[in-house]
């Protein structure tokens, strides 16, 4: 065995169940939760991002398509458009593509609206008026909302990549 492929084989495996997992975890559970605590959820939310979790994800998530890529080359053998075009090469194209439009997604939709949710929220101080905060925190609701729906559709794309590399070999 080529310990090249080992080696991707390993980033993409590794990368792509972390990335997957924890944006699972997100999408389903911890998103709704924040939403629920309402403007408590905030401070729940600045602490994910001082950790790094929104520049964790996207990282992971690029190791796993940049492997994932290079070993879908490397099985199609200078020829993908034939490689394609078989149900092995059918499955982890689908897989591959859908991976690759949910970072995008994740990318130019979620991430931005978590991140300015964020920075609304820490915006208002403490001689905010009541208007003004209950204005900032419809805003902060409504880039909460967005993100969570785009985090459901990416979850799905995601999962159903999963689904498509799990069974492709045995297609």
């Amino acid at each position: 065995m080529d310990p090249l492929v080992i080696t991707l084989r390993f980033v993409h495996v590794v990368c792509g169940a972390l990335w997957v997992g924890m944006f699972v975890f997100s999408s389903f559970f911890l998103l709704p939760a924040i939403q629920e605590a309402g403007p408590e959820g905030g401070k729940v939310m600045a602490g994910i991002q001082r950790r790094g979790l929104m520049t964790v994800m996207p990282l992971l998530a690029i190791g796993a398509l940049i492997s994932g890529i290079w070993l879908y080359l490397r099985a199609a053998g200078g020829m993908p458009a034939e490689y394609g075009r078989s149900p092995v090469g059918l499955a982890y194209g689908l897989g591959g593509l859908a991976a690759i439009v949910a970072w995008i997604l994740g990318m130019t939709v979620m991430r931005p609206s978590m991140l300015k949710s964020v920075a609304l929220g820490q915006s208002l101080g403490p001689t905010a008026s009541a208007e003004e905060r209950q204005r900032v925190m419809g805003e902060v609701q409504r880039l909460r909302g967005r993100a969570a729906g785009s985090s459901r559709l990416t979850a799905g794309l995601l999962l159903f990549a999963v689904a498509a590399m799990a069974v492709a070999r045995y297609l």
